[in-house]
């Protein structure tokens, strides 16, 4: 007999929500995820399973104390295991990018549809502080009329060595590439405010000798007024940026898509010179979307982020490739 600890939620004993890890080596796994669940009061890591060592992803799935499964896999796997969570009765938390194409998101959508589950993106950024704080200022119009919006994530990823296993991202049947890795960061901002039909898209790749891209640029513009330059590389030096231009404010953040603890600072140009300092409070974005991930099996509310726009960015991310494919 499996005891389950409970705890008191709003007066009502309500019992932890049980997650099992599949990935338990992964380093996100291990630094962010396994922690903010530790962290969250509403649940417990339940079991872990790895490709090498005591306990599979198949034991993980059939432990009646897993409630949900978190996925750490190569984006290539997703899809396999999200369909065998969903057969196992699982609630699903997938580390993103959800899927490798947009044909594989849909299948994952229908399975955990037919099953009854939750299927959720492990994308954390939306929930800080920070993001929420742009995203307030945005929606209040203080920054006027929108009229471009330049979104930079690139990092230097370390090369495969002779010998040494090689990571995932550099190997395209694994879904490999910065566009699809970091894609999602420059993005979804990007897709807020320019929405996602009749996007006119122009786009650069710089491709590895193992087929993943290193390094993809592109420019989109909208019906409208609104354009944006975004950059994705495993081969340029570490930064992070988002500058969002309006006719009644220029917002600049450093280090918008990882956000820590600590605090964050963005400024807002104004143009009579004025430079309004905004500060935001630090959080655990993690946390606070494990949290979410809970409150979304319970019924409490809904996951924010909705399969129609998952499925939006994973197409524009296709779109992207397409075009740079075009030019090459």
């Amino acid at each position: 007999m499996h005891q389950v600890p409970t705890v008191v939620w709003s007066s009502t004993v309500v019992e932890l929500l049980g997650i099992g890890i599949l990935g338990a080596n992964s380093w996100i796994a291990n630094a962010a995820v396994i922690p903010a669940i530790n962290e969250c009061p509403h649940a417990m890591l339940a079991a872990s399973g790895a490709r090498s060592g005591p306990r599979s992803y198949t034991d993980v799935l059939s432990d009646p104390d897993v409630d949900a499964v978190y996925i750490a896999l190569a984006n290539g796997e997703h899809l396999e295991w999200v369909e065998r969570a969903a057969e196992a009765g699982k609630h699903v938390l997938c580390e993103k990018p959800l899927a490798v194409s947009s044909r594989e998101a849909r299948r994952m959508f229908a399975a955990c549809d037919a099953a009854g589950v939750v299927l959720a993106e492990a994308y954390m950024t939306p929930f800080h502080p920070l993001s929420i704080a742009i995203a307030t200022l945005i929606t209040a119009r203080e920054l006027g009329e929108i009229r471009h919006i330049t979104s930079h994530f690139t990092f230097p990823l370390a090369r495969p060595e002779a010998g040494t296993e090689i990571n995932y991202r550099w190997l395209p049947e694994q879904g490999g590439g910065a566009l699809l890795d970091v894609g999602i960061y420059c993005l979804d901002p990007v897709q807020k405010i320019l929405g996602s039909d009749e996007l006119r898209i122009e786009a650069q790749v710089v491709s590895a000798d193992t087929g993943i891209d290193l390094t993809t640029s592109a420019w989109l513009r909208n019906s409208s007024t609104a354009s944006a330059s975004v950059l994705m590389s495993f081969e340029l030096p570490e930064n992070q940026s988002l500058v969002i231009d309006g006719t009644a404010g220029s917002l600049r953040v450093d280090r918008p898509f990882t956000p820590g603890t600590d605090g964050s600072i963005f400024q807002v140009a104004r143009p009579d010179g004025r430079c309004d300092e905004y500060r935001v409070e630090g959080a655990n974005c993690y946390a606070l979307m494990i949290e979410a991930f809970v409150a979304s099996v319970r019924g409490s509310k809904p996951w924010p982020r909705s399969g129609a726009e998952v499925l939006s960015t994973i197409e524009l991310c296709e779109s992207i490739a397409n075009a740079g494919r075009a030019v090459t």
